[in-house]
Parts: structure tokens; C-alpha cells; sequence
């Protein structure tokens, strides 16, 4: 029996879905670029058992949601934070995304979300024409405690071939074909990163489907849609590959959210029925390579594999309860998880050290502890340079500083580039924008371009090239800070926006 029977009869015969989410569209109304908009939402339990959501995930990689971490009540209801923030290619565009929820022992409930990107880049406008949301009481305190856990898709787990409802291109499949490399393409035909990285894809299939590889790309779309797309003149030329409809998105189901994380684009390979790796398209050739060289062992990535799903998670409980000390005023119960997260995920600590230590400066103006807490940290991972850079730019660009130990941030910059030998992207835009924020342009301007020449990633190339025209042209000095009032516990307010807060991955 295939899995998509199963899965259907699962839903059907064992639990019925009892989690609605309202409002079942959500419009986010116009998202200029450069911006980002959340909206709250709820999900309500009609059943008579406690629901756990356990994922959440939109179809592209610009839309993102949290989801609740504590199981919902019978009758009761739970909040989650929605997010989309366009993308150049999406210019001038009205969007329609979808965002599901995994309902453990359920299934999915999905919602829609829409948003219109201006032509031209300016203040946010409200939602068009979406009913104002009643003002509520600040809900239950989300818990702070954080568990590890096992996902279920990982490399070197063995999976059933997915039963495509629909081939849109390509002879249809039913199983693994014995000693194939088979690669599954999660994409969307309006998915602005799948844009981004198309030419790169596109060459990719080409390369390796000369050697033997199957490239099966899917979408979650209806199958008239993907037909319709594909019609258009010269696409077909650029995906050369079999093409298939998941509707019912059991087969995202599977694979994605049993990663606790969706990415779009995002390759999956597997080769006689067993997961080799998944992950981004642009870092997938020399897996490719290896695979076909026969020394690939998906054991290797087990652990990250492991690791990385257990950070989707952490963001998660992050982001939820960001949302509840921003309303609340209260930011304790962040660093609380934060520490609890960071017990989690032992190899990550430093990224949640790096956290916490943004949050003690900023919002929760524990400014003296905080930098106390964040030299103790710089000691104890002094050859980390993701750590280091990171707490610098904490310092350098957070919003809600408002103490920035300019000296302290040089320090941290000057050693993560150091660690990094002078060859990472990143650490040399640090150090450019410690020195801008110090006044020294000349050596700002050397390490931007450093930092441009050094990326390879053309969306990250982007931001590093607007960066070098501020550090050439713009006024020097440390970024302005800004107030943050704490939101009134009887209204849905937005969490301060990203980049403003630590982020989970």
C-alpha cells in the first residue's frame, strides 16, 4: 500500500481534524520591500481531546508562522504569529501563500494568506480591508521549558516512494528504482527564492541527470495551476526534470514538516528507498558527487540533520514566547528558555548564549549585567566565530540598545575575522560596520569590499554591496537606537520584527 492511502485513511478513519484556523484567510494587506509584516491568528480545538500542533510551515520561504508549544484544550483556543516578507522578485505583485499546521495524530489545516508588494518601497499600510481582530487579555504564559527530541526524517531513515497524485511531466512512478539516485524538488511556481536559484537548479539537473540522476520536482498547487504555468512560454525549456502535483500536501507532510522545518527550493536525496540528505539546492553537488562516486555515507549528516531540526523547533518556542514578553513587558521568561534551549542543544550553545545576551542589552535593559554576561561569554568562546560576530552586531545594529560598548563590539569583529583567516563573508561585514559605526570609513570601505568580493550567494552579495554604498557614502556613526513600549496585554501587537530579535537559526 503507498503512503498517501494511508495517510488519507489515517485522516479520514482515525482522527478527523478538529483544529480551525481563523480567520481562514488571512490578508496582510500591502508589504512594501524591505519590510515585513505579522499578523496573529487563531486555533481553535471544536474537539473533545487536547490537540498538539507540532510544525508549522509555509509554501515559500517568505512566508513563516510559530506555533503554539503547548497542547490547545478542548474548546479552547491558541495563538500564532504569521510572517511574510517579500522579495525583490515579487515587485509589484499580489501574493497568495499558504501556511500549514501539522496536527500530531491529525493531519494538516492550512491557511491562506495574501499580501499586495507595491512597486515602489515606503511605509507599510494596514491590512486591506481585513476586519480589525477583537481585543483579547494576555493569554497563558507559553511554558519555558524545551526538550530535545528525534525528528522522524533524517538521513539514513528508509521511506516509501511518494504516491504522486498527479504527474503534470514525466512518465508516473510507483517505487525506487534498485541502485537510482532519486532527488525530490520542493518548489512553487510563485515562490520568489525558487526564482532566485532557478538557473542554479536548472543546472544542477542538467549536470546530474546526465549521469543517471531523477530529478522529480513537486508543488503543492492544484494540478490545473502547475499545467497552466508549465504552458507558459519558455518554462518548460528550463526545467528539465518530471514535474508532479501534491495537493493533498501528504508528501510535504512527509518529508518537510518530519524535519520540523520547510525550506523552498529544497532538495531530498534518496537512493534505494533511504535518505541520503536533504537541504539547500545550491550546496547539493558535492553530495551528488560522492553519491555517485560511491563514498557518500549519510551518516555523516546525521547528527547536524538531527541538530538543525531541533533549532527549527527552539525558534519556535523562541518566537512564541517573544510574542508573549512583548506583550507582557516581561522578558525573563525569554532568557529562561533561552537557557533551557541552550541546555537542549548543547553544540549550539553559543548561538543561544549570543541571544540572550541581545535580549539582556536591549529589550529587558539589563544593560550592565548584560555586558557582563556577554564578556563571560566572549572568554568561553573565544574560537567561535559565529558567537563572536553575532553578540557584535547585537551590539552594533539592535534597535533597542541603547548602551552600544562600540570598543567591545571592535573587539568581538576584530577576532571573528580573525578565527575566520580573513575569508568569511560575514565576519568581514562585521568588522566593516564596527568600523563604520567608529568613524573610520577607509577601513570600513576596505572590509565591505572584502566582504562583497568574498560572497557567493547573489541574495547576500545584494546586501553586502547596499551595505558598502552606506559605509562609502553614508553618514558615519553608531546606529541610532530606537524605544520599544511594551505592547497592552489587550491588544494582538506585532513582535518587534526581525533583526530586532534573535532569531532561531
Amino acid at each position: 500500500m503507498h503512503l498517501r492511502p494511508v495517510l488519507r485513511w489515517i485522516c479520514q478513519h482515525v482522527a478527523a481534524i478538529t483544529v480551525v484556523v481563523e480567520p481562514a484567510t488571512l490578508d496582510l494587506g500591502s508589504i512594501p520591500l524591505g519590510t515585513e509584516k505579522s499578523m496573529p491568528i487563531t486555533l481553535r480545538n471544536t474537539g473533545s481531546e487536547p490537540v498538539k500542533v507540532v510544525a508549522a510551515a509555509g509554501n515559500c520561504a517568505c512566508t513563516t508562522s510559530t506555533w503554539p508549544t503547548d497542547p490547545i484544550a478542548p474548546g479552547g483556543s491558541a495563538e500564532a504569529v504569521v510572517t511574510l516578507k517579500p522579495s525583490e522578485s515579487q515587485r509589484g505583485e499580489r501574493l497568495s501563500k499558504k501556511v500549514s499546521f501539522v496536527i500530531e495524530g491529525q493531519g494538516v489545516v492550512d491557511l491562506n494568506v495574501t499580501a499586495t508588494v507595491p512597486q515602489e518601497a515606503g511605509a507599510p499600510t494596514g491590512a486591506s480591508s481585513q476586519p480589525a481582530r477583537p481585543t483579547t487579555p494576555l493569554p497563558p504564559k507559553p511554558s519555558t521549558a524545551f526538550a530535545r527530541v528525534d525528528p522522524p526524517m533524517k538521513p539514513g531513515v528508509r521511506t516509501a516512494f511518494p504516491a504522486f497524485d498527479h504527474w503534470i511531466v514525466g512518465a508516473p512512478e510507483t517505487a525506487w528504482a534498485p541502485g537510482v539516485i532519486y532527488v525530490i524538488d520542493f518548489f512553487g511556481t510563485d515562490c520568489s527564492h525558487c526564482r532566485e536559484y532557478a538557473t542554479l537548479i536548472e543546472q544542477v539537473m542538467r549536470d546530474f541527470g546526465a549521469k543517471g540522476v531523477r530529478f522529480i520536482a513537486t508543488t503543492d498547487e492544484q494540478p490545473d495551476a502547475v499545467r497552466a504555468w508549465y504552458g507558459k512560454a519558455g518554462v518548460a525549456d528550463h526545467f528539465p526534470c518530471a514535474i508532479t502535483a501534491d495537493p493533498d500536501r501528504s508528501v510535504l507532510a512527509l518529508f518537510q514538516h518530519g524535519t520540523y522545518r520547510t525550506s523552498t527550493p529544497r532538495f531530498f536525496i534518496i537512493k534505494d528507498g533511504v535518505v541520503q540528505w536533504y537541504g539547500h539546492p545550491k550546496v547539493s553537488r558535492p553530495v551528488l558527487d560522492a553519491l555517485l562516486a560511491g563514498t557518500w555515507d549519510p551518516r555523516s549528516e546525521l547528527a547536524d540533520a538531527v541538530t538543525e531540526s531541533n533549532v527549527a523547533r527552539a525558534k519556535n518556542a523562541t518566537d512564541t514566547m517573544i510574542r508573549w514578553c512583548d506583550r507582557s513587558g516581561d522578558w525573563q521568561p525569554l532568557l529562561e528558555t533561552l537557557d533551557n534551549v541552550r541546555a537542549a542543544i548543547p553544540e549550539r550553545a553559543g548561538q543561544y548564549e549570543s541571544q540572550r545576551f541581545l535580549i539582556m542589552i536591549g529589550l529587558a535593559k539589563q544593560v550592565e549585567q548584560g555586558y557582563a554576561f556577554g564578556r563571560a561569554v566572549a572568554k568561553a568562546r573565544a574560537t567561535e566565530m559565529e558567537t563572536l560576530r553575532a553578540m557584535s552586531r547585537a551590539i552594533l545594529e539592535t534597535p533597542f540598545v541603547k548602551v552600544r560598548d562600540l570598543d567591545f563590539a571592535m573587539e568581538l569583529a576584530i577576532a571573528a575575522d580573525t578565527l575566520a583567516k580573513g575569508e568569511d563573508a560575514r565576519a568581514a561585514d562585521t568588522l566593516a560596520l564596527a568600523n563604520y559605526s567608529k568613524g573610520n570609513r577607509e577601513a570600513a570601505v576596505t572590509s565591505g569590499e572584502r566582504a562583497v568580493r568574498l560572497e557567493t550567494d547573489p541574495s547576500m552579495k545584494r546586501k553586502y554591496e547596499q551595505a558598502l554604498q552606506k559605509y562609502r557614502t553614508g553618514p558615519m556613526g553608531p546606529e541610532p537606537s530606537k524605544d520599544h513600549e511594551p505592547a497592552p496585554a489587550d491588544a494582538p501587537a506585532q513582535p518587534p520584527r526581525r533583526g530586532q530579535r534573535p532569531a532561531g537559526q
